[in-house]
């Protein structure tokens, strides 16, 4: 792993720890309810040294996943999208490890992001119920499959 992907996924995983997800791969961290099954990925761009941290809820109604896929989730979205202004563009800079930037620094930026638009959102997904809040809180920025929302109506 290269010194820069190194910062990157100790960032995260110091924010996971506070939240009680475990680390998976140093790229995946999760943690488990009975409803749900929550976790960050960490994702590389096909295009450069560019990285990108996703959050996800697998409803486990859908199946008996251990470890989903954040692609395959119920709810998904890209960390840094409900970000605003400066911030989104300070934590897009941080993942990205053309930009030049302090460690220190690339590190503070991703901890706290991953902190407070991951773990945090993610730590309230204990119930689908509450993740289905949550996105709605986030709004148009986090994506969620109608067949999630289908459940909701019935009951």
């Amino acid at each position: 792993m290269s010194h820069g992907r190194d910062i990157i996924a100790q960032a995260v995983a110091e924010a996971a720890s506070r939240y009680g997800f475990r680390g998976v791969r140093a790229t995946n961290f999760y943690r488990e309810w009975p409803e749900t099954i929550c976790l960050v990925n960490i994702q590389r761009s096909a295009w450069g040294p560019q990285f990108y941290l996703n959050a996800a809820v697998w409803f486990r109604r859908f199946g008996p996943e251990r470890r989903p896929k954040e692609y395959k989730c119920q709810i998904r979205w890209r960390i840094g999208s409900p970000m605003e202004g400066d911030q989104s563009k300070a934590f897009t800079q941080a993942l990205d490890l053309e930009h030049p930037l302090a460690a220190d620094s690339r590190h503070s930026l991703i901890e706290a992001g991953a902190d407070g638009y991951g773990f945090a959102l993610l730590s309230r997904c204990e119930t689908e119920q509450e993740a289905l809040r949550v996105a709605d809180e986030a709004g148009p920025l986090v994506a969620v499959a109608l067949k999630a929302r289908m459940q909701e109506k019935v009951n």
